[in-house]
């Protein structure tokens, strides 16, 4: 018996959330309760078939496997498994009649593609209409004559352009690899003779790509280099790459091919250049005039949005490069690829996205182009793993990894989340999963966002979480680690337990003990609360913070005016105020944030008690490095992201001088809580 792909997907949904319930696999796969309790009952026979334990389903527990199928589920896909025993999509069988036709050596007539794909012919004239509209937003056309069957017009870089997506695409799917081999025709030597060059290349270039790229790029090269050898030439000259050191190296990938058209081996090179990588030897920061200054401005730029302070920005910066060498060749030859966590990540850091997003125009200029939202968010990732940083020593607690193949920033991100919802656990380090297999320290968990074997405690996890997700999980580990979930213990029953075996003197004192030291272990494990978290601008300025009719003769005298409504309810001590004035005193007035607006802050470890914002109108100006100020708006964060929405509030708010203007003209508070209320909504 085979698993088909609904069941596959479910199956592998319950392994990565354990507890997971009927409710939320509907929600997740958008399929009725009907359709999911069928799946279940199929997996169950599946199971049963392979002679694994089936399902464990609890109305308060959820849906667990056993962790014999967990440790085994690889193999038994592998084994029991091949892409026909997979009904493939209707939009899978879509992209690969695209590939088909884009590498063909002879005419395609409706016959050979229902041959190919094993599909009815009505099926393969269903899929073509499909096909047509993917290619036409490619710029393409899916033609027919009687002489040359069905083929793809258009320009050659634009049918190029589609196979690199298509490959990407392909692989993100269940069996993709197999069905590469199986229909298009590539063989398993073929892909690791081209995968063996790109590991020389690696070597000679000082770099590693990430597994994701390089499971790709192989199939993406193979498809190129048969197009090449049917002189489908094209017409576009990268000649800004002939200087490049992937130029140099191109020649290592093409040991036994022919001699390839100078124009060939660019585009090969431009594979190379917006190939993403996941570490580098040595730091090569050149070719990209301008790209290093662009990042230093856009994290100072995000520093004076967000009202935070990157520690170790030089490292940071260094990461930003990393990532970005390869998307300014993306960007700017329109070879960017979607971003599968994009929607996650507007839904769980929409006020991060939405900072960043306002931050990025220096790496615009430097670019000449639009930074799109698929690239945009990767660095949202990369700047959003950096702040959820925090020190940390190395003790006797538990060592963990975090294995990942997605790449730098998604890892990061990954690293660093769990990082924060594990402060008991020591993380070492994240690495792809070659790295993995030779990872050279001592660990006792595991976190992967990827099936793989090893002989410690393993956990599945996904690359973003929800709050929700977060909350299960930590549970989840709490459970394998500790042996008990300390929020789900009857102490009543553990007590009659213990009577049982010994006699207990005093029943009520023993409960008041247990009672505490579950209180403890419970702690550590949060449950999110509903709805939104962060306070609007309106709940962090009240009336009471608001100042109008002062006078001050110098930019730290106003500031020390601004402070004392936040002073006065003791939402911030003397100090902060003193960090405030000292920090800004020797710097540049990039706390200056719109004209005749300043926005004195510092860090919450300086005196922060509640985040709380407060508002200076002064009758006069106060010069402030050579700024005329007449509004101070104070901001006390008590951490780096709660008071993220209240600020894009804020800055929306500044954005328009119209409301400057009036926050200037009001001559009662109630005009200024009425602006801010319209931008609170």
């Amino acid at each position: 018996m085979q698993l088909d792909e609904r069941s596959t997907i479910l199956l592998k949904e319950i392994l990565l959330m354990p507890g997971v319930r009927v409710s939320d696999l509907q929600k997740k796969l958008d399929i009725s309760r009907y359709q999911v309790n069928y799946s279940l009952s199929k997996i169950d026979d599946w199971l049963s078939s392979n002679q694994m334990p089936q399902l464990q389903k609890g109305r308060q527990t959820g849906i667990f496997v056993d962790q014999v199928v967990q440790e085994t589920f690889p193999q038994l896909v592998k084994e029991a498994t091949t892409p026909h025993d997979f009904i493939i999509s209707d939009i899978e069988r879509q992209r690969l009649i695209i590939l088909l036709l884009l590498i063909r050596e002879e005419p395609f007539s409706l016959f050979h593609l229902s041959s190919a794909l094993k599909v009815s012919r009505n099926t393969v004239l269903n899929d073509l209409k499909g096909v047509a509209s993917i290619v036409h937003s490619s710029k393409l056309q899916v033609k027919y004559t009687r002489k040359d069957g069905y083929y793809i017009e258009g320009n050659e870089l634009d049918k190029r352009k589609i196979i690199i997506k298509l490959v990407h695409q392909m692989l993100q799917t269940p069996n993709g690899k197999y069905w590469f081999m199986e229909i298009l025709g590539i063989s398993e030597e073929e892909i690791v003779g081209i995968r063996q060059r790109l590991e020389k290349i690696e070597k000679r270039l000082k770099v590693r790509f990430t597994d994701e790229k390089l499971e790709e790029l192989p199939i993406t090269l193979s498809f190129v280099i048969r197009r090449i050898k049917q002189r489908k030439t094209l017409g576009t000259y990268y000649h800004d790459l002939l200087n490049t050191e992937e130029y140099k190296a191109v020649d290592e990938l093409l040991l036994d091919q022919d001699k390839f058209d100078e124009k060939e081996l660019l585009f090969i090179t431009l594979q190379l250049l917006t190939s993403n990588v996941s570490s580098v030897e040595e730091q090569v920061q050149k070719g990209i005039s301008g790209l290093i200054d662009g990042i230093v401005k856009m994290l100072n730029s995000f520093e004076q949005l967000a009202c935070i302070h990157f520690q170790d920005k030089d490292d940071l910066v260094n990461k930003i490069y990393l990532h970005l060498k390869p998307a300014y060749y993306r960007i700017k030859y329109k070879l960017t690829v979607e971003n599968p966590l994009l929607d996650s990540l507007l839904e769980e850091h929409g006020e991060l996205h939405h900072l960043i997003k306002k931050s990025i125009s220096p790496l615009e200029e430097v670019f000449g182009l639009e930074i799109p939202e698929n690239e945009s968010a990767f660095l949202t990732m990369m700047i959003g793993s950096w702040l959820l940083r925090q020190g940390e020593e190395i003790s006797r607690r538990k060592m963990a990894i975090v294995v990942c193949p997605n790449g730098n920033s998604v890892s990061k991100l990954l690293f660093e989340s769990l990082r924060g919802l594990f402060p008991e656990i020591v993380f070492l380090d994240y690495t792809s999963l070659r790295d993995f297999i030779t990872y050279p320290l001592e660990y006792d968990i595991v976190f992967s966002t990827t099936f793989l074997r090893t002989d410690k405690k393993l956990f599945l996890v996904k690359p973003l979480l929800s709050n929700d997700e977060k909350y299960r999980l930590k549970v989840r580990v709490h459970q394998e680690l500790n042996g008990y979930n300390p929020t789900n213990i009857n102490l009543d029953e553990l007590i009659n337990l213990i009577e049982q075996n010994t006699p207990i003197r005093d029943i009520a004192g023993l409960k008041k003990s247990l009672q505490e030291f579950f209180r403890e272990k419970q702690s550590n494990i949060v449950i999110p609360e509903q709805g939104n978290l962060k306070p609007s601008l309106q709940e962090v300025m009240r009336e009471t913070n608001i100042l109008i009719g002062y006078k001050a003769k110098t930019w730290q005298e106003a500031v020390q005016i601004a402070s004392l409504p936040l002073l006065n309810s003791m939402s911030i001590t003397p100090n902060y105020v003193n960090t405030m004035i000292e920090m800004f005193e020797h710097q540049e007035p990039y706390i200056v944030i719109a004209p005749r607006v300043a926005i004195p802050h510092a860090r919450p470890e300086d005196g922060v008690n509640h985040l709380s914002m407060s508002l200076l109108k002064l009758d006069e100006d106060v010069d402030f490095g050579g700024y005329p100020i007449r509004i101070f708006i104070v901001i006390a964060a008590i951490d780096r992201s709660t008071h993220l929405r209240a600020l894009m509030q804020l800055n929306d708010l500044l954005s328009e001088e119209s409301n400057i203007h009036k926050i200037l003209e009001a001559t009662l508070k109630q005009e200024i809580l009425s602006l801010l209320e319209e931008y609170s909504k």
